[in-house]
C-alpha cells in the first residue's frame, strides 16, 4: 500500500485469502493490521476473519507468538472503578482485572476492512483478563462511546492445524501471554478437589486408629545407672558391667507396635542404653540400642549446645504375651544417672500419616509454583499487576 512509509519486514504468519476452521467455523483471511503502542515499541498483528457461512467478522491477534480470537459484544459492559488503577469488569460470576491501558498506531495493513481503520489511532483501549479470556473496550474520547470486543486464547498449534501451517511459520511464542491459561489449567480443579479428599481420608483413617486402638502405657519405671536396688524386680548394673537390669513384667496385647521413651538428667556426659524385650514364655527377645549424650558450653562468648537427653524407639508387630526388658546401661565409671523409660502400645504412628500428607502434596504443590510463577509472570508485563500495588 503506497499509504506507509515503511516496507512490511516480517512477513505475515497467515497470508490473505488463507482458509480455516476455528471453534467450528470456517474462515478466509481477508486482511491484516501490523499495530504497536504508542508509548511502548510492543508490536502484534491483527488478522481479518471472515466467516463464510454467515458472513460477519472476527478477528485472530498475535503478540509474542500468543494468539487470541477476537470477536464483538452487543451491549457491552458496565466498568467498576473506571478512573482507578484497580478497574474491573464483573460479568457472568467472573471478575476481569484491569491489565492494560494505550493508544495505538497502525504501522501496516493490507486486504479488505469493514471500517477505516486509521480511526483506531483515535482510540483509548482498556483491556480486562480473566484468562484465557479478556474484555477489551474501544472508547472514543470524542463522542464517550464504548465498543467491547471478547478474546479468547488460543493455542499455537490450534492455528497451525486450522490453517495448514508448516512449523516453521509460526511465530515462536515468547513468555507469559496476558491470557494465557496456567499450567493444568483445565485439571487444576480435579486436582485440587482429589488431593484434599485423600488428605481428608487419611486424617479420618489415623482417627480411627486411635479410637479403635486407643493408646495404652504398659511400663512406666526409673532406675539409676550406678549399683542399687529399686524394687524387689529391679536389680541396677554397674556401668559397662555384666549384670543387668530386669524391669517389671507387663501384657502385650498384639501384634502391636510398641513405643519405648528413654530420658535421663545429662550434663555434657553421655549415656549408652542396650534394651532387650523378652517374651517370658518364648524366650524370643527384641533388641535395640539408644545412645544419649548432652554436651554444652560457652565458646567466645557464645553458648552452645549438642545432644539430647531423650530418644524413643518403635518395635513393630510384637506378637501378643507377657514381657520384661533386659537393660545394659553403659555411661562413664563413677557416674550415676538416672534414666526414666516409659512403654506404651498402640502409640499413634504420627509419622506415617505426615509421610503420607508430605507425598500426597508433593505433585499440588508442583502444580501450585508452576501457576503462581505463571502469574507472576504474566503481571510483569503490566503496569497494573498486583507488585505495582505493593
Amino acid at each position: 500500500m503506497g499509504g506507509f512509509k515503511k516496507a512490511l519486514v516480517e512477513q505475515p504468519t497467515l497470508l490473505l485469502g488463507a482458509v480455516g476452521a476455528l471453534f467450528g467455523n470456517t474462515y478466509c483471511v481477508v486482511g491484516f493490521i501490523l499495530k504497536r503502542e504508542v508509548r511502548y515499541p510492543a508490536q502484534w498483528m491483527e488478522y481479518m476473519l471472515l466467516d463464510q457461512a454467515t458472513g460477519t467478522y472476527v478477528q485472530l491477534a498475535v503478540f509474542e507468538g500468543h494468539w487470541m480470537f477476537v470477536e464483538p459484544v452487543q451491549g457491552g459492559y458496565k466498568v467498576g472503578r473506571p478512573t482507578s488503577r484497580n478497574a474491573y469488569v464483573f460479568t457472568n460470576d467472573t471478575n476481569y482485572a484491569l491489565y492494560n491501558r494505550y493508544q495505538q498506531q497502525v504501522l501496516y495493513a493490507m486486504g479488505e476492512f469493514d471500517w477505516n481503520i486509521f480511526d483506531d489511532e483515535k482510540l483509548n483501549i482498556s483491556e480486562f483478563i480473566a484468562p484465557p479470556y479478556m474484555l477489551v473496550q474501544e472508547r472514543n474520547p470524542r463522542t464517550k462511546k464504548s465498543e467491547w470486543y471478547k478474546a479468547t486464547y488460543v493455542e499455537p498449534a490450534a492455528v497451525q492445524a486450522a490453517f495448514n501451517l508448516e512449523p516453521q511459520r509460526m511465530p515462536w511464542r515468547q513468555g507469559v501471554g496476558a491470557i494465557q491459561p496456567a499450567p493444568g489449567e483445565a485439571s487444576w480443579p480435579v486436582l485440587m478437589w482429589f488431593s484434599w479428599l485423600m488428605a481428608l481420608i487419611i486424617v479420618v483413617t489415623q482417627a480411627l486408629f486411635l479410637f479403635v486402638k486407643p493408646q495404652q502405657e504398659l511400663l512406666n519405671q526409673q532406675f539409676r545407672s550406678q549399683p542399687t536396688t529399686l524394687d524387689n524386680t529391679v536389680t541396677a548394673s554397674a556401668a559397662g558391667s555384666n549384670n543387668v537390669i530386669v524391669t517389671s513384667s507387663f501384657e502385650v496385647k498384639g501384634p502391636a507396635a510398641l513405643e519405648f521413651d528413654l530420658r535421663s538428667s545429662l550434663s555434657n556426659q553421655w549415656l549408652e542404653i542396650p534394651v532387650s524385650l523378652v517374651n517370658e514364655k518364648t524366650g524370643q527377645s527384641y533388641e535395640f540400642t539408644k545412645s544419649l549424650e548432652h554436651y554444652f558450653g560457652i565458646e567466645d562468648g557464645e553458648s552452645w549446645s549438642e545432644g539430647s537427653e531423650n530418644d524413643n524407639a518403635t518395635l513393630a508387630g510384637i506378637p501378643s504375651g507377657r514381657y520384661h526388658l533386659n537393660i545394659y546401661p553403659t555411661t562413664e565409671a563413677g557416674l550415676d544417672l538416672p534414666i526414666n523409660l516409659v512403654v506404651t502400645q498402640n502409640t499413634p504412628l504420627h509419622s506415617n500419616a505426615i509421610l503420607f500428607l508430605l507425598m500426597l502434596a508433593i505433585y499440588p504443590g508442583i502444580q501450585f509454583f508452576r501457576r503462581y510463577n505463571h502469574e507472576k509472570t504474566r503481571w510483569l508485563n503490566s503496569d497494573y499487576g498486583p507488585q505495582e500495588a505493593e
